[in-house]
């Protein structure tokens, strides 16, 4: 009977010998050494970490898989490296276990550290197995374990990650927009993840992901395919064009200019050209594009309006409704007789009208229809009787010589001059812009004029019939 026989396993393992269970590792049966192994798991003790890293390199493949397991129930930063690098072992068990134990580890240990060694690791040896358990672990909860698996997964480059890196990057934009914080390095990564990965192998993860309920995933989604510039993304970015919310559908008009596309004569062409805004070009789509010019008359402003009822008469389209759609329509005509037959629609137009239209006559025509209808303004006219008369004597018939007698009448008649002390200076066309005394000091006819004041109560004063800025007047 020999001395010393081979180690009691049962026995140190019920006296928690940890020394002895050590000891046993390097026992020359592979039985004993994996028996060792594995009561030395759920001991979990620290000492037995390097002599287990060391049994990863046994010849026998059960020695292997039964370190793996038992660094696996150790956990911690110390295990991550060899049991990454397990995953590279020769035997498939071996492969599989050292697999659920990196998993595992990644989404479940306690040591924050340790999984983001683990996802940091992962992305080094760019195991494709480990793309589902990255894409769990982006929503950790702590900032650096997310951006190492996101970074991971960019190095893998498989591009099953692309809809959940979408998410991420959405989340952290809606919640910036929110509350002013986002996790910046997580954004960042994730915005550098999808330069990686979104290239054309991306489109079908793309193409998926406009259809996502989130407007911000729908937005990134659409960005990152016209960035692609290839023509093959053209049928979802023309899609797109149909989107409810207007930054999608300039992205995708956006990106589909960056491929040359040419848009049909049709609703989607019409879809295309007001979504980049350019509203007279949707007339080229023939009547497919009434309904969404009138649409979108009420959400855009008064300048884009004309331009919406340009195209609007272009198509022979005449409104068949008393509001304010066709009161712009019908002020573009200058059938202001038709606008004020609206009535009470027409007002906040006509206002509009009053303080943003480029054309001063049309200013004048718009508080003249305010009067009409009992809802006269003081701005940008004081006397808008004297402006009205004034247009029509520089509109009327008779020389220049004629007319400066007309106005210069007027004005001594209405008090606006002193025809012994002052004299009129003319505008360019023609009308009478500023009394001028005999010291030379000039001063707008502001009952002649029109007239804005900015935030500083400053007041600029226009000629209502070439529009020419004549004079600011401090306040």
């Amino acid at each position: 009977m020999p001395l010393f026989g081979p180690p009691n396993i049962p026995q140190l393992e019920a006296k928690r010998d940890v020394q002895g269970l050590i000891k046993a590792l390097a026992f020359k049966d592979a039985a004993i050494r994996m028996a060792a192994a594995d009561a030395l798991a759920p001991l979990k003790e620290p000492l037995a970490v390097e002599p287990l890293v060391g049994l990863l390199s046994d010849e026998h493949p059960g020695v292997r898989r039964a370190a793996v397991a038992a660094l696996s129930a150790r956990g911690g930063f110390r295990v991550v490296e060899p049991l990454v690098s397990a995953l590279e072992d020769r035997d498939p068990d071996v492969r599989a276990t050292a697999g659920t134990a990196v998993y595992r580890r990644l989404l479940t240990d306690s040591d924050t550290d340790a999984r983001r060694a683990t996802a940091a690791a992962l992305g080094r040896i760019r195991d494709t197995a480990a793309v589902e358990p990255l894409v769990k672990t982006i929503m950790d909860a702590d900032e650096g374990v997310r951006v190492a698996a996101i970074q991971a997964l960019a190095s893998i480059g498989e591009v099953s990650a692309v809809m959940p890196m979408i998410i991420v990057l959405a989340h952290e934009q809606v919640r910036q927009k929110s509350t002013g914080r986002s996790a910046l390095a997580v954004e960042r990564a994730a915005s550098r993840a999808l330069d990686t990965l979104c290239d054309a192998s991306a489109i079908e993860q793309l193409q998926a992901a406009l259809d996502h309920d989130d407007t911000e995933v729908r937005e990134i989604a659409v960005r990152r395919l016209a960035r692609i510039g290839t023509k093959e993304v053209a049928p979802s970015l023309a899609a797109s064009l149909d989107d409810a919310d207007p930054a999608i559908r300039r992205a995708a008009a956006r990106g589909l200019a960056e491929v040359d596309w040419s848009p049909p004569a049709n609703l989607n062409g019409a879809r295309y050209w007001a979504a980049l805004r350019e509203w007279r070009r949707c007339a080229e789509c023939g009547p497919d594009a009434i309904p969404l010019l009138v649409s979108s008359f009420d959400g855009v402003d008064a300048l884009q309006r004309t331009d919406i009822v340009g195209a609007l008469a272009e198509l022979g389209w005449q409104p068949d409704e008393a509001n304010a759609t066709a009161a712009h329509f019908w002020a573009a005509q200058g059938k202001w007789d038709k606008v004020a037959e609206i009535g009470e629609p027409a007002v906040e137009t006509l206002d509009a009208i009053l303080t943003t239209a480029p054309k001063w006559r049309d200013r004048v025509a718009a508080a003249a229809t305010l009067a009409t209808l009992n809802q006269p303004r003081s701005a940008p006219f004081t006397r808008l009787d004297l402006v009205q008369r004034g247009l029509a004597i520089i509109d009327g018939e008779g020389s220049e010589k004629d007319k400066h007698g007309l106005f210069e009448a007027l004005l001594a008649d209405e008090k606006q001059i002193d025809a012994g002390a002052e004299t009129v200076d003319w505008c360019k066309c023609g009308y009478p812009a500023a009394k001028v005394k005999k010291t030379g000091l000039r001063e707008p006819i502001a009952g002649m004029l029109g007239f804005e004041q900015n935030a500083a109560k400053a007041t600029t004063y226009y000629c209502p019939s070439c529009d020419t800025r004549r004079t600011t007047v401090a306040a």
